[in-house]
């Protein structure tokens, strides 16, 4: 129990920041989902292999469980304007802020709809910042695997927002 809470101490706020940016900024979520993962990772303490980095390990706990949550509690938007670039949230003229909202909706849709290799990938990447190394190791492929499977999902993810679009 005494090593359960010193990995609670350290590694509570790099978790909860990340579900913080998957959850939108949604404080009360965050807080949610780090607790069951910490939860799910007292439960499952013993399946961890040593084969990539704890902090890597307890990542995919953390993904997992937030899906989880997703399927359970579809309305909730992802935050993904880390792969939209530029946008922001202004409410000064609403039809823009609609519009913004409708995107990331849709956009969230299409992430959900990639492949769960690339979806994975794409997600570890964007949101937990894990270099390909890290990301390999956590998924068991090659780092250059894991490259050209962000790459592709990027490139779905583009082509499916663009068809979205263009109907």
């Amino acid at each position: 129990m005494k090593e359960f809470d010193e990995i609670y101490r350290e590694y509570y706020d790099p978790l909860y920041g990340f579900l913080l940016k998957l959850t939108g900024g949604e404080a009360c979520i965050a807080e949610e989902l780090t607790q069951e993962t910490f939860f799910q990772v007292y439960l499952s303490l013993h399946r961890f292999r040593g084969q990539c980095r704890f902090f890597t390990w307890l990542c995919q706990v953390a993904k997992n469980t937030y899906f989880k949550y997703l399927r359970k509690h579809r309305e909730i938007a992802m935050d993904i304007s880390l792969l939209q670039g530029e946008l922001t949230e202004s409410r000064d003229n609403v039809e823009d802020f609609c519009e913004r909202k409708q995107l990331r909706q849709e956009l969230r849709k299409a992430i959900l709809d990639l492949p769960k290799k690339q979806r994975d990938v794409l997600l570890l990447r964007v949101y937990f910042e894990l270099p390909f190394q890290e990301i390999g190791k956590l998924l068991r492929i090659e780092d250059q695997a894991a490259k050209v499977r962000y790459h592709r999902g990027k490139e779905a993810l583009k082509k499916m927002m663009q068809n979205r679009y263009e109907k």
